[in-house]
């Protein structure tokens, strides 16, 4: 489905159901079987029959079967399609007694085939489902290069076959975000694009160099809910003991960067400039470098932002170590994790966690993160919640963990993970290297999860298949609206909600048509509608020529133009 326009909103013009967009397109090839479906108003319809015929292979003459559907707008989301197959669809357009007003010309498209459901590379299984305790929704995958359903199918891939400028050697951090789009970093590139793979904007290290210095992206790219992005890069700092130390030492200096909505730099924070170095120095003399490359890793493998966005918390993995950072002034204002020297004075001290994953805020001074623990121990990998102390008179206070060894599968993991508080109060809970996704309740009771493994040749035995994070989506079109306009007087404009989340709009009046720029004549916001649900405004002024409809939880833009 290709509906992109600047800004990142998905823009549509209507003119009294005579010129729509159809959805998919003629020709399309699409890397997803999640498919919504739209196509013109019919003036006085009231019941649409959309007929999809599925063929076996582009070269099929005849369908091997047939789908239908019946709705009552211009949209219909079609799930579970084939991988693979050709489509054929077209809609019929009934009056309410049933009378048949148009029937559309056929459109096709096809299914790409899918690079990751072989067998014989990739297994997938399930020991926990129940799904009256949880959404269904599909899981963003990043070293899968997939989306998948409840059931561990695929839903949305990055196909090996396809061969663009920014086919990935390897993806972190893959997810969809509110408006549909999607977004992954590549080593050396942020990616941001469609649902498509049409790319929006991308940004190389190389990109960066007239104003800063990265040698690579690493572990987070994330769209923020004000439209800008923000990213972990990092460079490789030398240094030595002394003046008169033979070797010389690296450390990884952790770069946080925030793009605007098109990619352009605003703001960056680096390690070096900020922390407390000698801590670095005081690490290597007592612990040593742990491989022979000289090396101390900080590893920042996480960056967010609180609720407030005056305060980022960066965590640092190696260093066993969250530290909190103030936006405007860039200074460090707490540290919070183990005392790793005799002059590591200022940090919080807790030993609650070790070589931690994801670090986000989830309330105020409250972070949600995946404790790795140390490689020596066993069976100590977890996911929990710390209330962080504000003051030496306080202590770090854990509010809620989970020990991954819920059962007979072991639950430690080396490295990775991850964990999302969703919106049903539920932890979605990505294992890392011990290959499983899972869902917990509040109350710690697995819900559901997919245990994960894979070959890297059909020669090999199967291996524990580890994802770096995991992320949720309800859908491939969690925000998705339509409207439609009556002509009768007053104009009656019904809203759809098409999508599979709830959300509210706001609709703005104009008295001159959408590609002219004007003052609104009148606002409104309509209440929260549910998915499937609608909302009927009555225009009460037949001066109005455009509306210009906001999904308030996507920020998603459609303009509808009503000739007169």
């Amino acid at each position: 489905m290709k509906i992109i326009a600047k800004s990142f909103a998905f823009i549509l013009f209507f003119c009294n159901g005579l010129l729509a967009q159809i959805s998919p397109p003629l020709g399309a090839r699409l890397n997803y079987n999640q498919v919504m479906f739209r196509y013109p108003e019919v003036e006085g319809a009231f019941l649409y029959k959309l007929t999809i015929d599925a063929y076996d292979s582009l070269k099929a003459e005849k369908p091997s079967s047939s789908l239908i559907f019946n709705d009552s707008n211009t949209c219909t989301l079609v799930q579970n399609l084939e991988f693979g197959k050709k489509y054929v669809w077209k809609t019929e357009a009934f009056s309410q007694p049933g009378q048949k007003l148009s029937t559309s010309q056929s459109y096709s498209f096809s299914l790409l085939k899918n690079d990751f459901n072989d067998p014989n590379i990739f297994k997938v299984s399930q020991f926990i489902n129940k799904p009256e305790k949880y959404k269904d929704g599909i899981v963003w995958l990043d070293k899968y290069f997939c989306a998948l359903d409840r059931s561990g199918k695929v839903v949305w891939q990055f196909p090996k076959s396809v061969k663009n400028a920014f086919m990935p050697d390897n993806m972190t951090d893959l997810h969809m975000y509110s408006n549909g789009n999607i977004s992954f970093s590549n080593d050396t590139t942020l990616y941001y694009f469609d649902r498509d793979l049409k790319l929006i904007w991308h940004c190389h290290v190389g990109m960066l160099k007239p104003i800063l210095k990265v040698t690579n992206f690493h572990h987070v790219f994330n769209r923020l809910p004000n439209g800008n992005f923000i990213a972990l890069g990092s460079t490789f700092e030398k240094f030595k003991l002394d003046k008169t130390d033979a070797a010389t030492y690296t450390y990884d200096n952790n770069i946080i960067l925030e793009f605007d909505s098109v990619g352009k730099l605003l703001w960056h924070w680096e390690f070096r400039k900020h922390a407390d170095t000698l801590l670095v120095k005081d690490v290597l003399k007592k612990y040593g470098t742990k491989n022979s490359k000289l090396s101390v890793m900080v590893h920042g493998n996480s960056v967010s932002y609180d609720s407030t966005y005056k305060h980022l918390y960066l965590g640092c993995r190696d260093f066993n170590r969250i530290i909190k950072i103030d936006r405007a002034s860039k200074k460090i204002i707490a540290e919070y994790g183990p005392k790793l020297t005799d002059s590591d004075t200022k940090v919080f001290q807790t030993n609650f966690y070790s070589r931690q994953h994801d670090v986000k805020p989830v309330g105020k001074n409250e972070v949600l993160l995946f404790n790795n623990g140390e490689e020596t121990e066993k069976g100590k990998s977890s996911v929990m919640r710390i209330l962080l102390p504000q003051n030496v008179q306080e202590k770090a206070k854990k509010t809620w963990e989970l020990d991954l060894d819920i059962d007979t599968i072991p639950g430690k993991a080396i490295k990775y993970g991850s964990a999302e508080l969703l919106s049903n109060g539920n932890y979605l809970i990505c294992g890392g290297t011990n290959g499983r996704i899972l869902e917990v309740t509040a109350n710690k009771e697995p819900v559901w999860d997919l245990y994960l493994q894979a070959k890297t040749l059909p020669v090999f035995p199967f291996r524990l298949f580890a994802q770096y994070r995991a992320y949720y989506s309800s859908s491939l079109y969690p925000y998705y609206f339509v409207v439609s306009i009556n002509k009768s007087k007053p104009k009656a404009i019904k809203l759809f909600n098409e999508g599979t989340e709830s959300d509210s709009y706001k609709l703005e009046f104009f008295d001159t048509p959408s590609n002219t720029i004007s003052k609104s004549v009148s606002t409104l916001t309509t209440p929260i509608i549910k998915s499937g649900g609608s909302y009927v405004v009555a225009s009460k002024s037949d001066s109005i020529r455009s509306i210009k409809v906001t999904s308030l939880s996507s920020g998603i833009i459609q303009w509808y133009t009503i000739n007169k």
